[in-house]
């Protein structure tokens, strides 16, 4: 219910207004995760009510949202579809809707969902980044350390170029250490590491 609300805003007021919100998810998220998982559910509550609602809303919308930026939309919406079919009027698990994802994906989700949903344990990363040029093209070149466990997102890269043209990319994170190089076509200014604060966790960036 939460993530259907953030795509309603998404599509009414446009993508600056869901920044907005996925940052004010994420600090409600780093601030109250270490209360306890997703799948903990309601028994949240009892010990901080606050951390139920950033917990349960807040960290699973944002989950949903990393989610979807994996697999794209056409699978992640025909997923959706498929789950609400098969189990409309009646109540369903966090374990049935991973094999219901990864039945319409071919994709082995469990790592994902392991860490995302199970664990009230967040992201420690390190990025550096650098630009670098070989001879007449330049790179922006970006190393991943993960310093804990090994978690899946999505990281998104922006920057300005000469004209004021955001760009955007996405990275999939999957690894303990990873490097990549994005070609760019001229200068790049402003460049920020997870801009909307779609991933919550620690971003210690270079």
């Amino acid at each position: 219910a939460q993530y259907a609300a953030v795509l309603y805003i998404q599509a009414k007021y446009g993508e600056s207004a869901l920044s907005d919100i996925l940052k004010k998810f994420s600090r409600w998220t780093k601030k109250k995760s270490k209360w306890g998982p997703i799948t903990l559910g309601s028994r949240l509550s009892f010990t901080d009510f606050e951390a139920y609602q950033a917990i349960v809303y807040d960290k699973a919308a944002l989950s949903l949202n990393m989610l979807r930026d994996l697999l794209g939309d056409e699978i992640f919406f025909t997923g959706l579809k498929e789950f609400f079919a098969a189990h409309k009027y009646s109540a369903t698990s966090t374990g049935q809707f991973r094999k219901t994802m990864e039945n319409v994906s071919g994709r082995d989700l469990n790592d994902f969902f392991r860490l995302w949903f199970d664990s009230h344990l967040l992201p420690e990363t390190r990025v550096s980044q650098s630009i670098v040029k070989r001879e007449a093209a330049s790179f922006l070149k970006i190393k991943v350390n993960q310093l804990l466990d090994t978690f899946i997102f999505p990281l998104w890269i922006t920057w300005e170029d000469e004209s004021g043209e955001l760009h955007r990319e996405k990275l999939v994170i999957d690894k303990k250490s990873q490097e990549f190089e994005i070609p760019l076509p001229g200068p790049a200014r402003r460049i920020a590491v997870n801009p909307d604060g779609a991933v919550p966790g620690k971003f210690r960036v270079s």
